[in-house]
């Protein structure tokens, strides 16, 4: 259910970064980051740095699931960042048959303009979101709800603004028709683009857009998100009835990699960073008291273009897993910050850990003899990832390793930006494999499950259908309860998996260093760190 960032596909951790930081205060942090720069409001201030995408939008039915985004609104439900599941703006949310919902509100939220919060607030932002001349990139997360389709239709202009499946029966109360039952619903409600907007938002869209007004912990400054700008300035909300954020400001501020953050932060102009790859052990090493780390609620996977007509045969696929060292990969690469995968779900959300691929070990041999029984390989081959250093690391082992395990001499790699590989990849414009990331977009294997091989996924870029997954995906959706929707999930993964439209490579550990003048510093189960927590000494 998570967008492709187009998702929250992008790696999901925030970056932290402070405005240059002045001698004095790299002083005080002892180098690596500055101590707290910014106005010296109660609470005191601090930046942080984020990777592009989670910036681009400020809208909850364009902006990504982040801890950008979990800092201006707050859902209906949260995901903390034990992976459980608590309500946040909902008193409850119930159902008898998982498809006809009752949503009952808390009383006293308010928007940031001290505007109410309503089941109204609810219904009329998940209408925008869903209506098709909106263009809203997190529209497809509506898809199960009922009247969506009249929203979108095949051609012309929709005949209604409106979501049939959404009744707002009194000013705390919701009504919510999905087309199936979704076992799951409460979790999905935890999602940016499910989040509400005051009625001055329907004024003019794309300027809300730029300068958003939601109901969380902090509000984006004026001017918001200028024309050319790189960064926004979030204050805090001290109206917000749930947890206050500690810090009185906060600068955010876009960047292209986390490598480019952590190399501020190295020379004292950052106060938190994102680490990953090499950049992780060097933290460990460098900044051991300084970082934080948390597993990963993601995978790294190879994925096969199964419209390709040379990855149809299942071997030409298991010669392909079996020929990538992944013991490797993690350890010299990645230098252990991270965990060879045998699945789609690491052990950290429920139904995960599972052992699913049954072609996800190492052998060269064997790899070698299923790609000669299917035919061999004839001609050259070209490998796809994302724009991201860490990624093109990664790809490169990969092509090492298929050039010496299988015999492919011809092989190149290319890299796009993250909103041209994934539309390149759903319109069936690319050939060959692809190493890309995927993040839970809730901590349940049936996320993931759906996500990857779902065949209405925004996220599902293989291209795989299969009725028999359908099958136990609507059994899990209908369950009566969670742990039975969970289990009936894993049995949906572990049957895509038997067909092996992708090869799940590894689990990331995600990484953030801190100044030491900062405390408070956790990362929620995407690896995003929690923006609110962050406590300036």
């Amino acid at each position: 259910m998570t967008p492709p960032q187009p998702g929250r596909v992008s790696r999901r951790t925030a970056v932290a970064l402070c405005a240059a930081g002045a001698l004095a205060a790299l002083s005080a942090c002892g180098g690596g980051g500055a101590a707290g720069s910014g106005p010296s409001a109660a609470g005191g201030s601090y930046s942080i740095g984020v990777p592009s995408w989670y910036i681009a939008h400020l809208t909850p039915g364009k902006a990504g699931f982040s801890g950008v985004a979990q800092a201006i609104w707050t859902p209906l439900t949260q995901v903390g960042p034990d992976g459980k599941l608590v309500n946040a703006v909902a008193q409850s949310v119930q159902s008898t048959d998982q498809r006809h919902w009752t949503i009952t509100l808390k009383q006293g939220w308010k928007f940031q303009n001290g505007e109410p919060v309503t089941a109204q607030s609810f219904a009329d932002s998940w209408n925008a979101a869903a209506y098709a001349p909106n263009t809203m990139s997190n529209s497809y997360l509506f898809a199960n709800f009922e009247g969506y389709a009249a929203l979108n239709p095949a051609s012309g202009k929709p005949a209604t603004k409106t979501l049939s499946g959404v009744q707002v029966t009194g000013p705390d109360t919701l009504k919510v028709t999905l087309v199936k039952p979704l076992s799951m619903f409460p979790y999905v409600l935890a999602g940016t683009a499910f989040a509400p907007m005051p009625e001055s938002a329907f004024k003019d869209l794309a300027a809300y857009d730029r300068l958003p007004i939601g109901n969380g912990p902090y509000q984006v400054a004026a001017p918001g998100m200028s024309p050319g700008s790189q960064q926004i300035t979030l204050k805090r909300f001290d109206g917000y009835p749930g947890a206050k954020g500690n810090a009185a400001q906060i600068t955010v501020k876009a960047y292209q990699t986390d490598a480019t953050a952590f190399t501020s932060f190295r020379s004292g102009a950052v106060d938190i960073a994102t680490a990953s790859g090499n950049d992780l052990s060097t933290a460990s090493r460098t900044y051991a008291s300084q970082l934080v780390t948390s597993p990963t609620a993601a995978v790294v996977y190879l994925g096969f273009p199964l419209w390709d007509e040379r990855f149809s045969d299942i071997r030409v696929r298991q010669a392909f897993s079996l020929a990538v060292d992944r013991e490797a990969i993690v350890k010299s690469l990645l230098q252990g910050h991270a965990r060879t995968a045998a699945g789609v779900a690491p052990d950290v959300i429920a139904g995960g850990g599972g052992t699913d691929c049954t072609a996800c070990g190492y052998d060269p041999a064997k790899a070698r003899g299923l790609l000669a029984a299917a035919g061999g390989w004839h001609g050259s081959l070209t490998l796809w990832t994302k724009q991201e250093p860490d990624y093109q690391n990664v790809l490169e082992a990969i092509v090492n390793q298929l050039r010496t395990n299988l015999g492919i001499t011809s092989i190149t790699m290319k890299a796009q930006p993250t909103d041209q590989i994934y539309p390149n990849l759903l319109g069936h414009k690319t050939t060959g494999p692809f190493l890309l990331y995927n993040g839970a977009a809730y901590p349940t294997v049936y996320s993931q499950a759906d996500q990857l091989f779902g065949e209405t996924s925004g996220t599902n870029v293989t291209g795989y259908k299969s009725p028999a997954f359908s099958a136990l995906m609507n059994r899990a959706a209908a369950a009566g309860t969670p742990d039975e929707g969970v289990q009936l999930a894993r049995q949906a993964d572990h049957a895509a998996m038997a067909d092996l439209p992708l090869a799940p490579l590894y689990y990331p550990v995600s990484g953030a260093v801190h100044a030491r003048n900062l405390s408070g510093v956790r990362l929620g189960y995407l690896g995003d760190v929690d923006l609110s927590s962050v406590t300036v000494r």
